[in-house]
């Protein structure tokens, strides 16, 4: 009876994805684990990314605390720019988190929305609580 109000629910369509699945179900789950793979992989490289940034942020902030947001952000972005290359991260999740992409500069500074403002939060103490990424103790604003 279950079974029936269960056919009944999902419909003819219901039933064709269904029976799909089961008769294809190693190929879908194959292909559904080689994505949740690129996904996990791409996840990692981009949570490096952002430590790297948060910590770099948090040391150009330290070594210039009478800067202003758009001077650090100039001093900085050709740092971060060549640490970025040397960590080395091949892929890194997209804007929407459902896909990878390569992580170049400019899609990272969209993604991270990196830029004077970002400074400035990380003044107040808001990337560190909104961008997902959290500096070690070493790290902390003391003196900012």
């Amino acid at each position: 009876m279950i079974k029936a109000i269960i056919d009944q629910m999902i419909g003819p369509w219901g039933r064709a994805i269904l029976d799909f699945y089961f008769s294809h179900q190693s190929v879908i789950n194959a292909i559904f684990l080689i994505w949740a793979g690129f996904m996990t992989v791409g996840s990692v490289q981009l949570d490096r990314v952002r430590r790297l940034t948060v910590k770099l942020s948090v040391e150009a902030l330290k070594k210039n605390p009478y800067h202003s947001d758009e001077q650090i952000w100039q001093e900085f972005r050709p740092v971060w720019e060549t640490e970025i290359v040397t960590l080395g991260t091949r892929i890194i999740l997209n804007r929407w988190n459902v896909w990878v992409t390569k992580p170049t500069p400019e899609k990272l500074i969209e993604l991270l929305r990196l830029g004077p403002e970002w400074f400035a939060a990380i003044r107040n103490g808001e990337v560190l609580r909104y961008r997902f990424s959290l500096p070690g103790k070493n790290d902390r604003l003391k003196s900012i």
